[in-house]
């Protein structure tokens, strides 16, 4: 299991649910709902940080958060746990 949520993993994880490969990495500062990714999209990238890394963000994951702001949440998370 990995220690820590990457930006090549947040990457994978966003474009597994839709975004663009395209996107620059200065994109990733966006909220969800300018990267136009739903609730849907937030709910799938919720369960699938819950099954990598054992941590529970799906009621964080709003539309007004980004993308980065999810991969610090989720480091914290794993790091207060260790």
């Amino acid at each position: 299991m990995s220690q820590i949520l990457t930006d090549q993993d947040l990457r994978t994880l966003l474009i597994a649910v839709g975004l663009s490969p395209d996107v620059p990495d200065e994109s990733l500062a966006l909220t969800f709902e300018e990267l136009d990714l739903d609730s849907l999209a937030r709910m799938e990238i919720a369960t699938r940080i819950q099954e990598k890394f054992g941590v529970d963000v799906e009621d964080d994951l709003v539309a007004e958060t980004s993308p980065q702001q999810a991969k610090h949440l989720v480091n914290q998370r794993l790091e207060s746990a260790a």
